[in-house]
């Protein structure tokens, strides 16, 4: 797997889409047995996604989970969490994703942390599993009193398409956030990365090479780790 070079690029750190690559790419894998190769500026991740937490789609066979997400071609563990809009039981969620929590550590790698309505039991867990690897709410698009408490918590927060809209929750929090406590991604969205860059830079009252330029800072310290 290639490190970054000095290159001022673009970095998405959570898409879908193998094909939307408009700098460096971590890809999510949503099914693990078929999960792409790693090469120079495309990444990958996968996890167990509460939405799939059924047996009829995942198995949930965690050591199976648990032997793919070792492997180095997977440079972090999500996106995986607790969503509590869904119908499966908290309960589950909770086990599933404190099992996550362990691997981050185990392995050595960050999380991307897929969150909706429990951002206090993702803190409890968290605190409780006492985890040292970086733990990511990707898509935030909530209040800067979740932000707030989420930063006081040792958590990065991730913001995609959501910026685009001035009236959103993300556009408000992204101009009270750290610098170093941010990231960027399209998600499922169509968007390339740099248009959300773009109106980060506008947000933050910041150049664009100067965002691109701390992110890759986040970044190398993350999940490159060098």
């Amino acid at each position: 797997m290639s490190k970054t070079n000095n290159k001022l690029n673009f970095i998405n750190i959570h898409s879908h889409s193998t094909e939307n690559r408009d700098g460096i790419v971590i890809y999510n894998a949503l099914n693990i047995n078929n999960i792409p190769k790693a090469e120079e500026n495309f990444y990958v991740s996968t996890a167990l996604h509460p939405w799939y937490l059924k047996p009829e789609l995942w198995n949930n066979n965690i050591k199976e989970y648990e032997e793919v997400i070792a492997h180095e071609n997977i440079i972090a563990i999500g996106e995986c969490g607790i969503d509590l809009n869904i119908n499966i039981k908290a309960d589950i969620q909770k086990t599933i994703f404190t099992n996550h929590l362990h691997w981050a550590d185990k392995y050595n790698k960050p999380l991307i942390i897929h969150c909706v309505k429990a951002h206090n039991e993702i803190i409890s867990l968290k605190k409780k599993a006492n985890v040292k690897q970086a733990c990511i709410i990707h898509g935030f698009n909530n209040n800067i009193n979740i932000a707030r408490q989420l930063l006081a918590a040792g958590f990065y927060l991730s913001f995609g398409e959501a910026l685009l809209h001035n009236s959103s929750n993300a556009a408000t929090t992204l101009k009270i956030m750290p610098l170093d406590k941010i990231f960027f991604e399209t998600d499922e969205s169509e968007h390339l990365v740099k248009e959300i860059y773009e109106k980060a830079a506008i947000l933050l009252n910041i150049s664009i090479e100067e965002l691109i330029k701390q992110i890759q800072t986040n970044f190398k310290k993350i999940f490159i780790k060098e």
